[in-house]
């Protein structure tokens, strides 16, 4: 995990220092981690998802899927096309839009 949050880092163009400083942990506590001497702990993990809302979690553990959310999405809608679009308004009436 310490080399995707490596890769997480620099995608960011962050040095270590002021990642830590943004998540709000201790330096040594980041460089431990990123030489692989420490594994972070879930409270690390925690403070880096919440301080970085696109961060894909399920990438940063496990390895799945995309880095960022916002990727995922992006595939998915590379994925599938859109066959038709319903509106539906208050008066209880609707309209299909076709792209």
């Amino acid at each position: 995990m310490h080399e995707r949050i490596k890769k997480w880092i620099d995608n960011k163009g962050l040095k270590s220092s002021s990642f830590a400083d943004e998540i709000g942990v201790n330096r040594a506590t980041v460089s431990h981690i990123l030489s692989g001497r420490n594994k972070p702990s879930v409270n690390f993990i925690d403070k880096m998802v919440r301080s970085f809302p696109d961060l894909n979690a399920n990438w940063l553990v496990i390895g799945d899927g995309f880095m960022r959310k916002s990727d995922n999405v992006k595939e998915v809608l590379k994925l599938r096309n859109i066959k038709k679009i319903v509106v539906f308004y208050d008066d209880n009436s609707f309209e299909e839009l076709k792209p």
